[in-house]
């Protein structure tokens, strides 16, 4: 891994900043299909995946968890950002579609890191009133939980998460960094998080284009340095390269979108010091 963390097993454990937002009605799952950038429709009852939604650019404006339990009605994970905001955005495109957008206030998101072991082999969501993600990665198996009932805070293991997240490709996207970046800039091509099969979506063409006219020429990668922060910007002499798009609580890690191929141990700069390149990790 890009960074030294005593992970350990915990319990259910809450995930500040974790939204729920529940999509239901007639049109949900042909509406959801119109509007995200994986393939809604490939979903199978108590399934969940990696998705988002993207404004006509291309140009990432929410990642989230998007689950399909057996009761028929779709939740979205946001693990940042603003579920409010998310929601008036999607709502302009319901037309006469008979969809409602709500934010399950009552719902709580909990971790639970179970310790050293395989990935559990599925990714089943079961239970009207109790959800649970199993997140795939090796070597901690890790489950995202969803309940009514409110979860103890464990700072640590809060960041444990977060860290298990940016380590396998998820970056959590906060203000300033919603819009900038493209799926293969945030390398969610390794997540299989969005699709290049299913009909249109907003920004599919620039995707497609993207995949099938040449490489993504920036990529995320894994940085190294002191006071790593969202947004900022990482230098080589007094040329900017690239920017921090997320990073562990301490400053000392995080992912940033970066010209690619970049070398491995490359030195650059961010306003607080020196800043060495790694690369990124898929667990």
């Amino acid at each position: 891994m890009p960074f030294k963390l005593n992970l350990r097993a915990a319990p259910d454990f809450a995930l500040p900043g974790h939204a729920v937002i529940g999509v239901n009605g007639l049109d949900a799952g042909a509406f959801l299909q119109s509007q995200c950038m994986n393939d809604v429709d490939a979903l199978t009852p108590g399934a969940w995946q990696y998705n988002g939604w993207l404004n006509p650019q291309g140009r990432v404006l929410a990642l989230f968890y998007l689950a399909k339990p057996s009761t028929g009605d779709y939740l979205m994970i946001l693990p940042a950002g603003d579920p409010t905001a998310l929601i008036e955005g999607l709502r302009r495109y319901v037309f006469r579609a008979k969809v409602r957008l709500t934010h399950l206030h009552e719902w709580h998101a909990a971790g639970c890191i179970a310790g050293d072991g395989p990935a559990a082999p599925d990714v089943r969501s079961e239970d009207a009133d109790h959800h649970t993600l199993h997140m795939p990665g090796a070597p901690w198996h890790r489950s995202l939980r969803l309940s009514t009932r409110r979860f103890p805070a464990d700072d640590t293991a809060a960041e444990a998460w977060h860290a298990l997240d940016m380590a396998g490709g998820w970056p959590w996207l906060h203000g300033d960094q919603l819009g900038r970046w493209t799926p293969q800039m945030l390398g969610l091509q390794r997540l299989s998080a969005f699709s290049l099969k299913k009909g249109c979506y907003p920004g599919q063409e620039i995707v497609a284009r993207t995949h099938y006219l040449g490489k993504s020429k920036r990529d995320l990668l894994s940085v190294r340095g002191n006071g790593l922060h969202a947004g900022q910007p990482l230098q080589h002499g007094a040329q900017e390269l690239g920017t921090v798009v997320d990073a562990a609580a301490a400053g000392d890690w995080g992912l940033a979108v970066l010209p690619a191929p970049m070398p491995e141990a490359a030195t650059l700069s961010n306003p607080a010091g020196e800043a060495c390149v790694t690369a990124i990790e898929i667990c």
